[in-house]
């Protein structure tokens, strides 16, 4: 029997999540693994001495280093295998601005966006709005703000500087919530989300009744072979692998791309489950094959 440990908790804004999709994951595969159950803080350094002899690690972290490259690294160099994407990938994914400069490189549309830090200088005639103020290296839609016009500007800068050092400043556009799970290479079913609220935000995601989703989602066949081309381009150009989540919004025919999740939530209610649950692979069957492709370590 294989030996797998599944890491989640960490030390990010994601903690919460991360630790229901690690739960989700150690129950789903119970039966079949010899499962380690390991939940960290704030430091991963002596992972490798509880690691040894296991087979590959389930991470099931998001946000912070376990999802940015950093711990990816820590096992690349240790010779561990794990599920999801390399080092170098995931750090780029989880950089909202070189992820749609590289969308932007391969004329994937993106809305208009600014990059502030603390110290940036800018000039709020430049700035259309309304805007929507996030973090550059956040998930989860933590410290996601919107903002109507420039007397709240400033305002609506410092609420999302409690969450991140760096933020991104986008356009708004009224559009539908759109996400496209992949897995191994292959597109699932696109999914909308239809929040209760004015915005997808933390909320809408986790609490009950936040959201109702419908999938596949209702979009003309040539407007959805564009979104899972594009969806596919930049996984591959990023160099995902094993599996993601790209997000995009749709106003009529026109797409854009927000992010790339390279460790999406995964608890069985969680938006690729359902997706995958549609295509009638159960939440079992589906992390099953998550860790079968790292086993095999395929790219």
């Amino acid at each position: 029997m294989k030996k797998v440990a599944v890491i989640f908790g960490g030390s990010s804004s994601e903690r919460e999540v991360s630790i229901h999709t690690g739960l989700s994951v150690i129950e789903a595969i119970s039966e079949d693994y010899d499962v380690h159950s390991i939940e960290i803080k704030d430091t991963y350094k002596n992972l490798s001495k509880k690691l040894f002899d296991i087979d590959i690690v389930f991470i099931a972290l998001h946000g912070g280093y376990g999802e940015d490259g950093t711990l990816q690294k820590y096992f690349e160099k240790h010779q561990i295998k794990y599920t999801g994407s390399n080092s170098i990938a995931s750090s780029i994914a989880m950089d909202k601005n070189k992820t749609k400069l590289i969308a932007s490189n391969n004329e994937i549309p993106v809305l208009n966006w600014k990059i502030i830090n603390r110290n940036s200088k800018y000039d709020l005639k430049e700035l259309k709005f309304p805007l929507i103020i996030k973090p550059n290296d956040g998930g989860s839609t933590i410290g996601l703000n919107y903002c109507e016009d420039k007397s709240n500007f400033k305002k609506t800068l410092e609420k999302s500087f409690e969450s991140s050092k760096c933020l991104m400043v986008e356009e708004y556009i009224d559009a539908r919530e759109i996400s496209v799970p992949i897995v191994d290479g292959e597109v699932l079913p696109i999914i909308e989300i239809h929040p209760t609220g004015f915005l997808y935000d933390y909320d809408s995601k986790y609490k009950a009744n936040g959201s109702s989703y419908t999938v596949p989602a209702k979009i003309q066949d040539s407007i959805s072979r564009e979104i899972t081309n594009n969806a596919l381009l930049i996984y591959n150009k990023i160099g995902c692998r094993h599996y993601a989540r790209v997000d995009f919004l749709l106003s009529e025919n026109n797409h854009y791309l927000l992010e790339i999740n390279t460790l999406p939530g995964l608890t069985s209610t969680s938006l690729l489950p359902k997706s995958a649950d549609y295509l009638g692979i159960s939440y079992k069957n589906l992390i099953n094959k998550i860790i079968q492709i790292g086993l095999l370590n395929k790219k």
